[in-house]
C-alpha cells in the first residue's frame, strides 16, 4: 500500500503519495497540504472568540479519493452543559463514487442551538480554491434544518 495522496490547500492541485514536492513559496505564506479523503470545516474568518458570531455560515471542503466521514459537534461554546447531553451533532458522508455528500440528520439539542444554518460544500479540484472567484468550483449551498440532505456534485 502506498502514500496518501495529498493536496495544496491554497490551489487545490493534487499530489500522488509517493514523491516529494519543491515548491517556490512567497514569503508572506506557507505550504499547507490537506491529506486527500479529508473534510475540512472552515470558519469566518477574523473571528475573536466562539460565540462571536455563532449563527455564521459553515463551509466544509472535501477533498476526495475515497468515502469518508466527519462529525460536525455543536454545543453553547460557554458552558460544561454538553457534560448533561446539552449537544449536538451531525455527519458529512462524502461518496466518492457516487461524487456526493450525505448531510445527516441532527443528533440531539441544546439551549440557544441555530436551527436553520447556511453550509457550503466544496469539492477541491485542482484551481478550485484559487484566489480568482473565475476559478473552477464545485460547491453546493444549502440552508440545514436538521433533516438529512443529498448534495450531489458533478466532477
Amino acid at each position: 500500500m502506498g502514500r496518501p495522496d495529498w493536496f495544496d490547500f491554497w490551489t487545490g492541485e493534487h499530489f500522488t503519495g509517493d514523491q516529494t514536492v519543491k515548491k517556490n513559496c512567497p514569503l508572506d505564506s506557507f505550504q499547507v497540504y490537506v491529506r486527500a479523503e479529508s473534510i475540512v470545516p472552515m470558519g469566518p474568518a477574523g473571528l475573536q472568540y466562539a460565540t462571536e458570531r455563532s449563527a455564521a455560515p459553515y463551509e466544509f471542503r472535501v477533498y476526495p479519493s475515497v468515502n469518508t466521514k466527519f462529525t460536525v459537534y455543536e454545543d453553547d461554546n460557554e458552558t460544561y452543559a454538553y457534560e448533561r447531553g446539552e449537544r449536538a451533532t451531525y455527519d458529512l458522508i462524502w461518496n466518492d463514487t457516487a461524487k456526493n455528500i450525505t448531510i445527516g440528520a441532527r443528533q440531539g439539542l441544546f439551549p440557544g442551538m441555530i436551527a436553520k444554518r447556511k453550509i457550503t460544500v466544496s469539492l477541491v479540484t485542482p484551481g478550485s480554491i484559487a484566489v480568482s472567484q473565475t476559478a473552477p468550483r464545485s460547491v453546493e449551498t444549502v440552508v440545514y434544518t436538521g433533516q438529512p440532505i443529498v448534495l450531489k456534485f458533478n466532477r
